[in-house]
């Protein structure tokens, strides 16, 4: 209201804010009961995008950007840091877009070379069928990521391949849960 204008980029930095918050109250709580955390916005720990308000792309200097930062921070101490948001190259806050936090996640987990990346989402896994449509849907054992990029083509929700696409260049796997 104060702006009088609310384009992309306002709504970046506005939509950014819900994500900032929740990142410090679960690193609160997590210290609350004695799980040692630290907050981080995504963009102190590497992840860096283009200008493209509402739709940004992970720059290619991100991977090195987010070992380094890792690198830094106490392993000891749970990093809890915000998704589907980044920092442009003039330190402005961009969104990702569709798929943004688990492109996060994937980000994070190919750049640190992790063993597995966990996507957590409102069903466990990748089902036959949308479970709200067909009752008897049940989890498929695994998927290869061309598989993942063909039903993501044909509708399937749960999955964006581009946001997968981190993982891939690396071959981590990436397992959906609920």
């Amino acid at each position: 209201r104060l702006l009088q204008e609310l384009g992309q980029k306002s709504l970046d930095r506005l939509v950014s804010y819900g994500e900032r918050c929740s990142v410090r109250i679960v690193a609160a709580r997590l210290n609350q009961i004695g799980v040692p955390a630290q907050a981080f916005d995504a963009w102190d720990v590497g992840v860096l995008t283009d200008s493209e308000f509402g739709d940004a792309s992970l720059l290619p200097e991100s991977e090195d950007a987010i070992r380094k930062a890792f690198d830094r921070l106490d392993p000891n101490v749970v990093a809890v840091v915000t998704g589907f948001i980044g920092h442009d190259p003039n330190k402005q806050i961009t969104t990702l877009g569709r798929g943004g936090s688990d492109l996060t996640a994937t980000a994070l987990g190919a750049a640190l070379r992790l063993d597995e990346i966990q996507v957590w989402k409102d069903v466990d896994g990748i089902l036959t069928s949308d479970p709200r449509l067909v009752k008897n849907a049940v989890p498929v054992s695994d998927v290869t990521y061309d598989e993942a990029s063909e039903l993501a083509y044909f509708g399937a929700q749960v999955l964006h391949t581009y946001a997968r696409q981190p993982a891939r260049r690396r071959d981590v796997p990436v397992r959906d849960r609920s």
